[in-house]
């Protein structure tokens, strides 16, 4: 074989560098926003939307919204894409989130909890409590969290003790200890927040502190199914896991939670975590006026988000 000398080596060599040097430089591509990568079909997580919008709109009021059909067609328009019935998206300000509704979506301020109309109109009030029809109780919240009184449209009324309620939770955390357990029962300390009624069922959905300890609260959510005036039947809203639930009464604990309300039967839950991070829950109609989980969103980015949506087997 012809070896090349060693001027020849040289002309190779300065040859490939000159080519090197005056190829153009691949430019790198700027990577999409959420929003743009949500707008093509990506499985965006909902919280990284919600922070893109937040510092150059810091005035315009964030949507939740939750498809209430069987089919919501948001093709039309951002994020251009179908939503089947319990899925969450988001909406920036009261008019994109007036046109979701009006394809099949219910849409809440993620942060005070008002429908787009009442924004629009400049209501300042939440939503339409219930009450006004006839059989439909209202809940109120008495002794500092410790009862919970349902008043009826004909003057009666019930007040119930929730100390005696109590619920098993896997993956909990020991107080004791400080350590985690498989499981252990707790039992409702108070009432934390605001019951939710269903104005269609008259159902009432009682958010209560369990325990708390390290900046940590575990939570659950209990539905009351009034059964006449005088008595009750009481179910467990069941979080889901990494494992299925051994019976009705229990679940994965709940963070610090931040309101519970009904849209159709259906039960939001919002929940988050002590630097301020918070996700959605939604529960369904199922067998039991407890429902059954379909589906969570991180609505607040922050420290811990990771953990609020870690649901992984249906119960």
């Amino acid at each position: 074989m012809h070896k090349p000398a060693p001027w020849q080596l040289l002309l190779l060599l300065s040859n490939s560098l000159i080519i090197s040097l005056t190829q153009p430089a691949t430019a790198q591509e700027a990577p999409l926003k959420p929003t743009a990568r949500y707008a093509i079909g990506e499985d965006v997580d909902l919280g990284q939307i919600i922070g893109e919008w937040r510092d150059p709109y810091p005035e315009i009021p964030i949507f939740a919204c939750v498809c209430d059909d069987a089919v919501c067609d948001n093709s039309e328009s951002w994020p251009f894409r179908e939503f089947e019935r319990y899925q969450l998206t988001v909406k920036l300000g009261p008019y994109n989130a007036g046109v979701a509704e009006s394809i099949g979506f219910n849409c809440f301020d993620i942060e005070t909890g008002r429908r787009p109309s009442e924004l629009a109109d400049g209501g300042i009030g939440g939503p339409d409590q219930p009450g006004s029809s006839l059989g439909i109780p209202t809940a109120d919240v008495l002794d500092e969290g410790e009862q919970l009184r349902l008043s009826w449209p004909n003057g009666e009324s019930n007040t119930i003790d929730v100390d005696g309620w109590n619920i098993a939770l896997l993956d909990a955390l020991d107080c004791q200890t400080l350590t985690q357990v498989p499981q252990k029962t707790f039992t409702a300390r108070r009432i934390i927040g605001t019951p939710a009624v269903d104005a269609q069922t008259g159902n009432v959905a009682v958010p209560v502190l369990l325990e708390e300890c390290v900046e940590t609260q575990q939570s659950a959510i209990f539905v009351v199914d009034p059964q006449g005036v005088g008595s009750y039947a009481l179910y467990r809203v069941q979080v889901p896991g990494e494992q299925v639930f051994p019976n009705e009464f229990s679940s994965y604990p709940l963070n610090s939670i931040t309101g519970v309300q009904y849209w159709d039967s259906s039960l939001l839950v919002r929940h988050g975590t002590a630097s301020g991070a918070e996700a959605l829950l939604v529960f369904r109609p199922g067998r039991t006026p407890a429902g059954e989980w379909v589906s969570c969103g991180v609505v607040t980015p922050g420290e811990g988000d990771s953990r609020l949506c870690e649901q992984q087997a249906e119960s």
